[in-house]
């Protein structure tokens, strides 16, 4: 059994249709005994133009620089495909009352030239998708490869049929390379094929319509074509009209089959190579061709960038479409041994969960220049903005399975902290900084600070991403050179904007903020947000001890540099220590700020299907008036600040704040797993487990189309690992309480920590570690120490029954 993309949704079924959901198969059906290979494949079977944009975002390939959607060469949509991560335009931001510390203008990725596209003509026929017939049209993504592979057959009006088979690669080795494989064959005819290779710069930019989650407006920005080159290897630049960058691309094809170059033409909209032979019965025509691209800001000499892209198209045609893919075999291999992950009985999961951590591991970035934005480098949604879910949601996962891409990641926000420092200023902050809520650049795009900017929880996202990383890797060589200086900066901002309140008896306390709810705004003492500061707060403290202790120099300079004090440090910890945390004596819970409970909950008995979700529906101020949540936001601090909490508290907290959230953000549902499993709700965690888990293979929320869900997808391996794995992160060794999950035979996952390879399998009555690689190490076990050493599995009963009636 194969994925079916069908009627807009992923069929998952064995026997009747699946809406929404799929259930899991019990083990011994004979989805049970489907073979190795079927469980790392995702397979489209029929083409639907209607939902192309969704399978065009589900087989993007990308490596963290380019990103290329899984378009049909043959098909002309003039919608964008082709994304380099350091590519974008600015726009300014017009505001009929602007106000000090507005952000002025917006970055936006845009697409580069699109060097995909093919044009065949057969005899007098144009091969023409909109016209003729489809048949055995197949998409097919093997997560151990990274091929994507197409195959269809098109029957002209005339009768004529031809069988194409496209395979496509985006070396994760070069910087930004794609790679295509191309074959066509007659059926029943003999006929000449004239073939044009296209390098073409006409996509359409999606315009900002009444869904703030897709693209924006330009407002005459953009790419604009500078030259195009008609000799030696075909190849264009362009320049962006405002944001200053120079884009060069080129293409080289090789290993001609059957065709013969005729030459190259130049357009309007690019250039344009051709070619010529003979199509008949049982002999294919094919050809090899790499495009490559380069790009720079600010850069005078168009030429250096184009003589960049074109080396890198020879270099890849020469070495040839077949080197290319086994070289991103064995390195997917490498990251599959580090990432092993298994659910018995459960083909399906199993094969989401390993599409969601594929598409994950090819967004980062493995320069350290990027960010990885909310979409990859997939589609145009959120204008390719990077946001807090990189850092919570996204990078534990590339921390805990490759770590060296996690370094890259927090070193993209070290290249950005001049801008956040500036940020801060902006909004009056005078020490410290403040990263933007939503960036390319660096600086803020948020035009509705209610949303945007007011959520300075960004700030403790990051300081718990560098202390998930430090924790995971012990690497002080970055603590040193670059995530104290990010923690010590972002703290400052806490301490400038809180205040020792004496009305509350000297507690710390944060006002006017927006905590992860954005349906309730501008608030004061936001539980996460007090919660997730604390953290933050005494982190800084703690590396600041570390530091003086262990690398006495490199710390005094820092000091001296940031003209950090003793004092200040102490005043952290006197912040942390006396941080306001609501709480509600009556109801036994934390509330969400100082005035969440006093509200009117939200009528969701009245509230019909179709007005979901609430955002596109309602002003804004209507849903900051009402008890209602977007999205996880005190059940998140539960899950990443509760280490000080009972049982009790976050059962309470689980259940009051359950059916007060939509969910009406992709983030949530994973967090709700997470806490599901570690308060005794099975059924529930499940149940948001295959919510995060089928997002984007589902198009749950109905907007895949315009990119994946990256933070969604990093949402199941979380509800995964940190869920039904019950492993936490804190202090040096990994602290594990795994619980079976519901419906399933069992599960298997991998985590690198220290250098050492853990393997934890759980099944109903059984987990079992092992230490598969490194050297051996000390993890906990429902809170008892088990040493790991390599060759020595160790087995425990699952969840003992000390901890059974406690929870």
């Amino acid at each position: 059994m194969t994925y079916q993309i069908k009627s807009g949704q992923t069929d998952l079924r064995l026997g009747e249709a699946v809406t929404g959901i799929s259930p899991a198969e019990p083990p011994g059906t004979e989805a049970d005994t489907q073979g190795e290979d079927d469980r790392w494949t995702i397979t489209q079977s029929g083409f639907e133009k209607d939902n192309e944009k969704v399978s065009e975002s589900l087989f993007a390939l990308s490596n963290g620089t380019l990103g290329v959607r899984g378009s049909i060469e043959e098909l002309v949509s003039g919608s964008p495909c082709t994304f380099l991560a350091d590519v974008y335009e600015q726009t300014p931001i017009h505001y009929h009352e602007r106000h000090p510390g507005f952000a002025a203008t917006t970055d936006t990725r845009i697409a580069v030239p699109d060097g995909l596209r093919l044009r065949l003509q057969i005899g007098d026929e144009v091969l023409d998708l909109n016209r003729g017939s489809i048949t055995n049209f197949s998409r097919q993504l093997d997560l151990r490869h990274g091929v994507l592979v197409r195959t269809m057959q098109w029957c002209s009006p005339s009768g004529r049929i031809v069988r194409i088979v496209s395979e496509r690669v985006v070396p994760l080795g070069f910087a930004a390379v794609v790679a295509v494989r191309y074959r066509v064959e007659a059926i029943n005819f003999s006929a000449p094929l004239a073939l044009e290779s296209a390098l073409y710069a006409d996509q359409r930019v999606e315009r900002l319509g009444a869904d703030p989650r897709i693209g924006a407006s330009l407002d005459g920005g953009g790419l604009a074509v500078e030259a195009v080159f008609d000799t030696g290897t075909p190849a264009m630049t362009q320049r962006t009209m405002r944001s200053g960058i120079t884009v060069a691309a080129a293409q080289a094809h090789a290993a001609l089959i059957g065709l013969m170059r005729i030459g190259v033409r130049a357009t309007s909209a690019g250039v344009c190579e051709e070619f010529a032979g003979e199509l008949a019965p049982g002999h294919a025509l094919g050809f090899e061709k790499v495009v490559a691209y380069a790009s720079d800001r600010n850069c005078a000499a168009t030429d250096v960038i184009l003589s960049h892209a074109r080396s890198a198209a020879e270099d890849a045609a020469e070495r040839g479409f077949e080197a290319l893919a086994e070289a991103q075999e064995k390195e997917l291999g490498r990251f599959w041994k580090d990432a092993a992950i298994a659910f018995r009985g459960e083909p399906q999961t199993e094969r989401a969960l390993r599409f969601n951590l594929f598409h994950i591991f090819q967004a980062a970035s493995r320069h350290g220049m990027f960010g990885v934005a909310a979409k990859g480098l997939t589609g145009e949604g959120y204008e390719g903005h990077t946001f807090w879910d990189t850092e919570l949601f996204v990078l534990p996962v590339v921390a805990l399975t490759a770590p060296a891409l996690a370094r890259n990641m927090l070193a993209y926000r070290f290249q950005t902290l001049a801008a956040a420092r500036a940020h801060a200023r902006e909004l009056n902050i005078e020490r410290g900084a403040l990263y933007a809520w939503r960036t390319i650049s660096g600086a803020e795009c948020s035009a509705h600070y209610p949303s945007g900017s007011a959520q300075y929880h960004i700030n403790a996202a990051i300081a718990m991403a560098v202390r998930l990383y430090d924790r995971a890797t012990g690497d002080a060589v970055f603590l040193r050179d670059m995530g104290a200086e990010m923690v010590f900066e972002t703290a400052r901002v806490w301490i400038e904007l809180g205040h020792f309140n004496p009305r509350r008896n000297g507690r710390f306390c944060i006002d006017t903020v927006t905590g992860p709810d954005e349906y309730t705004a501008i608030v004061d003492n936001n539980y996460y947000t007090n919660k997730m500061a604390q953290a933050h707060l005494r982190y800084a403290v703690e590396i600041a001890g570390r530091l003086a202790a262990g690398a006495r120099e490199a710390f005094a300079a820092l000091l001296c540099r940031l003209k950090l004090t003793e004092t200040e440090i102490a005043l952290w910890r006197r912040a942390a220590d006396a941080m306001y945390l609501p709480y509600d004596d009556r109801l036994g819970i934390n509330p969400q700020d100082d005035t969440f409970l006093d509200k009117e909950p939200w009528d969701f008995a009245h509230t019909p299907a179709e007005r979901f979700p609430l955002l596109l529906h309602n002003h804004p101020l209507t849903l900051y008036r009402h008890q209602v949540c977007k999205q996880a936001d005190v059940v998140l601090a539960m899950v990443l600040a509760g280490e000080d909490l009972d049982l009790g508290v976050k059962r309470r907290n689980f259940d009051y704040y359950e059916p007060l959230t939509t969910h009406d953000s992709t983030l949530s549902p994973g967090t709700f797993s997470i806490l599901a499993s570690e308060i005794g709700e099975p059924g529930k965690a499940r149940q948001y487990f295959d919510d995060t888990l089928f997002t984007d293979l589902n198009d749950l929320h109905q907007n895949t189309g315009h990119g994946v869900h990256l933070a969604a997808m990093a949402g199941s391996w979380l509800a995964l690992v940190w869920g039904f794995g019950g492993m936490r992160c804190e202090g040096e060794r990994p602290r594990f309480a795994p619980v079976p999950a519901q419906r399933s035979a069992g599960y298997r996952f991998a985590i690198c920590w220290r250098g050492s390879h853990i393997q934890v399998e759980v099944s109903p009555e059984t987990t079992r570690y092992e230490l598969i690689g490194g050297p051996g190490l000390t993890i906990s076990h429902f809170g008892t120490d088990v040493v790991l050493i390599p060759g020595k599995a160790q087995s425990f009963p699952v969840m003992p029954a000390v901890v059974q009636e406690a929870t």
